[in-house]
């Protein structure tokens, strides 16, 4: 018996001794070969970056997008972003492991992670990861007094089934759908949404407006109509709480050609807050996406920007809002180094949103976070804008729990992108 338990004892010492501890990525300089079939034990903190069907990719720190700390390539071979871009795939793991995606968030960390090496930066579990940090984080404090703005892409709300260029929704993901939006903005509570991706017309907005008001008890929300019919493309939207402010003048657009679908990606209008009389004008834009080569997609956005300077010129020289505060939101699908953000920037708008969150992020692409949504403000503006922050809401989860899979109602994942709120102190 003595002698049974006296090799029992050595196996599990034999068996503990076989997992060696590392620390990822400095005990792997010299390669993978001599870790390939064996279990290890990573002792350092990894970052959950990315989620998948059935991996995660693991680094030691949160990785960003190359271009929020480098020209892209877009405006050529910037030998800062190929280092950037290499270090991040350098810091990747990826982990095959018994995990329900809908449940991790990104963000969340693991440490003392054991795992057999089959490949080169590729590690397979068993067991099921303990997660830290892998809770709801929550609205981010905001001043009480002034005015609260959301701006938030929507992801393709659309009222007529079928959605943008006939991506097919059906009846129960639509109201799936509707219901997931309304509860998140009225959770925000925001006084006005500035709201990207939203079909054309007053149906789908006065659909959203109707389910929030539902869940407000009162008829608290109305959006601004424009006079657009409906029609299967998408635009840019105003919703505001009728107590709180009243939109003023009319729209102004980006674009005149009405046959351009920017006409409705680019718009601006003036803001009343009805307690104190003070007024701003508040601009929405929704730039070209990153489709097609680098060059390509910075060049159709610079266009997109140069519009928009001459958007913003007329509003002053005319004086059409009587008013120089101008805010500018949206999505604007580039990142911090990318070139119409340096543009507008040079134009003399302040990038507040870099002043209040720079280490922030709202999007998360291929396991890289960084920032797609933006806020600048004119000169007279910066100084009366007080807070601005993500609400990550949506770019940590996985999009299983989005509206199409039907699984979750809640205000999760409502969008695959996070909304930046805005506190502003008119007058100030």
């Amino acid at each position: 018996m003595r002698k049974i338990l006296f090799f029992s004892c050595l196996l599990i010492a034999l068996h503990v001794s076989a997992v060696e501890k590392v620390v990822f990525p400095d005990s792997f300089a010299d390669g993978w070969d001599s870790y390939i079939g064996k279990t290890i034990e990573i002792t350092n903190e990894l970052y959950v970056c990315g989620n998948y069907y059935d991996s995660l990719v693991l680094s030691p720190e949160r990785l960003y997008v190359p271009e929020e700390h480098a020209v892209g390539l877009a405006q050529g071979d910037s030998t800062m972003y190929w280092q950037l871009k290499h270090s991040n795939r350098a810091k990747m793991l990826n982990l095959s492991c018994k995990v329900t995606n809908y449940q991790v968030r990104t963000g969340s960390t693991i440490k003392n992670l054991t795992a057999k090496v089959v490949a080169p930066g590729k590690l397979v579990t068993g067991a099921t990861p303990k997660f830290s940090g892998n809770k709801p984080e929550p609205r981010p404090k905001m001043p009480k007094s002034g005015l609260l703005i959301c701006a938030t892409n929507i992801q393709n709300y659309f009222f007529d089934l079928g959605g943008y260029a006939q991506r097919k929704t059906t009846a129960k993901q639509q109201t799936m759908q509707t219901l997931k939006i309304s509860k998140a903005l009225t959770h925000i509570n925001a006084d006005i949404y500035a709201i990207c991706e939203i079909q054309r017309g007053d149906s789908a907005p006065q659909m959203l407006v109707d389910a929030m008001n539902r869940i407000a008890k009162k008829e608290l929300y109305a959006f601004v109509s424009d006079g657009w019919d409906n029609q299967d493309m998408i635009a840019c939207g105003y919703i505001y709480r009728q107590d709180k402010v009243r939109p003023y003048g009319e729209i102004v657009h980006g674009y005149a050609d009405t046959a351009s679908h920017y006409h409705y990606r680019m718009i601006a209008l003036g803001w009343e807050e009805i307690a104190s009389g003070e007024r701003f004008v508040l601009n929405i834009n929704h730039l070209r996406s990153k489709r097609g080569t680098g060059a390509e997609s910075n060049e159709k956005r610079m266009a997109n920007v140069d519009s928009l300077m001459v958007m913003l010129n007329t509003i002053n020289e005319q004086n059409i809002y009587q008013d120089e505060d101008i805010l500018l939101v949206g999505d604007y699908n580039s990142y911090t180094y990318e070139q119409p953000l340096q543009t507008i920037i040079q134009a003399g708008y302040t990038d507040v949103l870099m002043q209040y969150a720079p280490q922030g992020y709202s999007y998360v692409y291929y396991s890289e976070a960084g920032y797609l949504d933006r806020v600048f403000a004119s000169p007279t503006m910066s100084t009366q804008v007080t807070e601005v922050q993500p609400y990550h809401l949506n770019a940590d989860y996985f999009y299983s729990r989005g509206f199409k899979r039907g699984l979750d109602e809640t205000i999760f994942r409502y969008a695959d992108h996070d909304p930046i709120l805005i506190h502003i102190k008119l007058g100030k």
